[in-house]
């Protein structure tokens, strides 16, 4: 039985962070928790138990509608995965140097591709949650 209470764990959309994570409960309403506190970017927030769907703007007159996304369509994460071999993964440690398109394993946020090396000390991946700005060659 996954009762919810008081100081427990429950997942939450975070909107600071733009994904579902652990959130510690602050509040609750009956059997229901209200706020929030998230465990990765400590901001306190309604609780959301799912990610918000985004609204596809209605076209103009005379303007042809966006096409739709599909559920078979493949994420951009992915589609960087599948054109790697991942095989040849590296453990993530921020003493170790990076370039772009490295196939990463982090121990907290996963499999990720680094996508992009924002100085001699940082480099943006994207992970399946999202994409992260970490360390690397220090």
């Amino acid at each position: 039985m996954n009762t919810k209470k008081l100081g427990g764990d429950v997942d939450s959309w975070c909107g600071k962070c733009k994904m579902m994570l652990a959130h510690t409960i602050e509040a609750m309403v009956r059997d229901k928790p209200t706020r929030v506190l998230c465990n990765t970017c400590k901001s306190s927030h309604s609780y959301k138990a799912t990610a918000p769907t985004s609204r596809a703007a209605k076209p103009r007159e005379g303007e042809a509608a966006a096409p739709r996304r599909t559920k078979g369509r493949a994420s951009k994460y992915q589609m960087l995965l599948d054109a790697k071999n991942t095989t040849a993964a590296k453990t993530y440690s921020p003493s170790s140097k990076y370039e772009e398109g490295d196939i990463l394993d982090h121990p907290t946020f996963g499999r990720g591709v680094t996508t992009a090396i924002k100085d001699t000390t940082k480099i943006e991946v994207l992970f399946e949650g999202g994409s992260k700005l970490l360390v690397h060659g220090r």
